[in-house]
């Protein structure tokens, strides 16, 4: 299994390149899994409805009200966006929040602060039985947004962190993290090769900042758990390779 996680930044700027290479991909029979985000979108929307936009270390803070636009635009935007546009590329997909509902269980990361937010606890079997069963392509993509089911209803989930949970749970081979930068920048230039101790030196000096340190966490974490290959980048290939 490959899971890729494409910021909502990096959906409008995806080439050709990527969907040859996971069409190459799934005919050499990996499971590509797609995690979606919503990125700017969620943020100029809400600022269009006067809603806030406020980041904690990268962590949307979402108050019902954001939470209630942010579902829509991940499920009922987005993901059927992505999904045609993949299907223009001839490759198939399946819409998992559409047709089987939230991937992940989840529970309150701090409420008080982040208001209606989560962290994955779990992967809904249920869900992923629905999806195999209603499969009909062979070996589709699967796509996948990061919200999940809370205690009290749907939480918000950071997507970096949602792809590090499913890509531990699932014992995925690979993990990208797209994005919109070729990779780890420091001082305009890609840090190629990054581990844990170099990392929290650039944080610390705010080498390293804002979006970047959750997208870090989260993989360092896949990597302690068992993902063996972890890239951030622009483009399939190349960017920042993560190690121990």
């Amino acid at each position: 299994m490959i899971v890729i996680k494409i910021g909502g930044n990096a959906i409008s700027q995806v080439q050709d390149d990527f969907f040859h290479q996971v069409k190459e991909w799934t005919k050499e029979g990996q499971q590509v899994v797609i995690l979606h985000g919503g990125g700017q979108l969620i943020s100029s929307t809400c600022a269009f409805f006067d809603l806030p936009t406020k980041k904690i270390d990268g962590i949307r803070v979402t108050p019902p009200s954001v939470l209630a636009l942010t579902s829509h635009l991940l499920t009922d935007v987005i993901q059927p966006h992505f999904q045609n546009q993949l299907a223009e590329a001839g490759i198939p997909a399946l819409a998992v929040n559409q047709e089987a509902g939230p991937l992940f269980t989840a529970d309150y990361l701090d409420q008080d602060t982040y208001g209606e937010v989560g962290e994955v606890t779990g992967i809904d079997e249920a869900v992923l039985a629905k999806v195999s069963q209603d499969g009909s392509e062979q070996n589709p993509v699967l796509l996948v947004n990061s919200l999940a089911s809370g205690p009290n209803g749907p939480l918000n989930v950071n997507a970096d962190s949602a792809a590090q949970a499913l890509a531990t749970m699932a014992s995925a081979d690979q993990l990208v993290l797209l994005t919109d930068v070729p990779g780890v920048l420091v001082n305009e230039e890609v840090v190629t090769a990054l581990n844990p101790l170099k990392a929290n030196q650039l944080i610390d000096q705010e080498l390293i900042t804002a979006g970047m340190v959750p997208k870090l966490q989260a993989a360092f974490s896949a990597l302690h758990h068992g993902v063996h290959k972890i890239t951030i980048t622009n483009h399939l290939g190349q960017g920042t390779k993560l190690e121990l």
